[in-house]
């Protein structure tokens, strides 16, 4: 039996975020949906990191065990209370997602642990959530993130869950990932995201009512981010000011 171990030196948008997460490579959900076309998972990233730094990746399948098969002990907790006496948000889940009931119970017994802190549960498990919480409540500091399978497809899931009556407005996010091409086509999506930094946008994390999460495919960012930047009549124009007087000199 080994302690749960917690993830504290992300890069990136989760910097200065901690996460206590499981293995992508020994999720059965995760290697099946990795294998549908159009799918947010096709374009994993976590199981490429998994395999390029190994310490993380046996960090991540000594998790899966501890977590999924029995419950949280003496010594996890005292390990817990150590990484977040000084946090304020936490994530479940940076890297893999739910393998059955047990591990959910977990979390939710951290959060109870900690009810000062703010947890997200990034999710795309829907029948384990969706069963669970349909004869249970949840901890009032949790928001359950499900995350859409599909690439520019909202997931109706978190619908679902709030039609439960666990939840107040705003706990069950529906997280959707979409592409350059489909919002240049689709000027209605808004992106509030703020994908280049978790800790400083916490939309995910906080109390709101915002039930919807759209973020810009990473590989695409930067482009895209200027594409949606010159939807805006206004800063259209200074670019084609600036390309104008580029071309007179």
């Amino acid at each position: 039996m080994n302690p749960i171990e917690i993830t504290n030196n992300h890069t990136g948008k989760m910097e200065g975020i901690k996460s206590l997460s499981t293995s992508v490579l020994l999720n059965e959900s995760c290697q099946r949906n990795r294998k549908i076309t159009g799918s947010i998972c096709s374009h994993c990233y976590a199981e490429n990191l998994a395999k390029m730094y190994t310490a993380l990746g046996e960090r991540l399948e000594r998790n899966t065990k501890e977590l999924t098969t029995r419950m949280l002990n003496a010594e996890d907790r005292r390990i817990l209370k150590l990484e977040l006496e000084h946090e304020t948000i936490f994530r479940f889940e940076a890297f893999g997602d739910l393998n059955n009931e047990l591990q959910l119970k977990n979390y939710l017994r951290i959060c109870y642990i900690f009810p000062k802190i703010r947890f997200a549960l990034y999710t795309k498990q829907y029948g384990i959530v969706q069963k669970y919480f349909t004869t249970h409540d949840c901890p009032k500091n949790l928001n359950i993130i499900v995350s859409s399978l599909k690439l520019n497809t909202k997931g109706k899931v978190a619908e679902c869950l709030e039609k439960t009556g666990k939840f107040y407005p705003g706990q069950v996010k529906t997280f959707t990932v979409y592409d350059k091409k489909y919002l240049m086509e689709h000027p209605e999506i808004k992106i509030n995201c703020g994908a280049r930094s978790c800790n400083k946008c916490r939309v995910c994390y906080l109390k709101n009512e915002i039930t919807e999460v759209n973020e810009i495919l990473k590989s695409e960012r930067e482009s895209t981010e200027m594409i949606i930047k010159l939807r805006d009549p206004k800063e259209r124009e200074k670019v084609i000011d600036i390309l104008r007087k580029y071309v007179e000199v």
